[in-house]
């Protein structure tokens, strides 16, 4: 026997009287049931403030972030992400740059105005230099 819906704001409301949220993942509607328990903890003015720092950082609420963390689910920061993908870009960078200066390297320098090769070796360099701080973010998140 199919259950009857009544569709109300944020969620629907079936026959028994429970609510759900419904939420929308990946082109799918997905029934999320309605989260009606409060959980209720003391911490200090300190530990508040940290608390609501590491959820900024996740992108999440600070209720979305206490509940991940106590359910033992995963939790990666925003930050470590836009550190990973930078660090990833100007690896990429560099094997270009790399890849360049090795064909440079195999055609002997012909044909290569020194001045190209003096670029090529600037922009290796330079890209050295923007990695440097993305690993030191990396290495401090650890």
């Amino acid at each position: 026997m199919v259950q009857a819906h009544t569709v109300v704001p944020g969620g629907v409301l079936n026959k028994a009287g429970d609510s759900h949220r419904i939420e929308k993942r990946r082109g799918f509607l997905m029934k999320k049931d309605k989260r009606e328990i409060t959980l209720k903890s003391y911490v200090t003015k300190k530990e508040y403030s940290q608390i609501k720092q590491l959820a900024k950082q996740t992108g999440f609420s600070v209720s979305e972030y206490m509940r991940r963390i106590l359910t033992g689910q995963r939790i990666e920061s925003r930050l470590d992400q836009e550190a990973f993908l930078s660090a990833l870009k100007l690896n990429a960078d560099l094997g270009r740059l790399g890849g360049l200066f090795k064909y440079y390297l195999a055609q002997r320098f012909k044909n290569v105005p020194p001045a190209e090769i003096r670029k090529v070796l600037d922009d290796i360099e330079d890209r050295q230099r923007q990695l440097k701080p993305v690993i030191s973010k990396i290495r401090d998140m650890m």
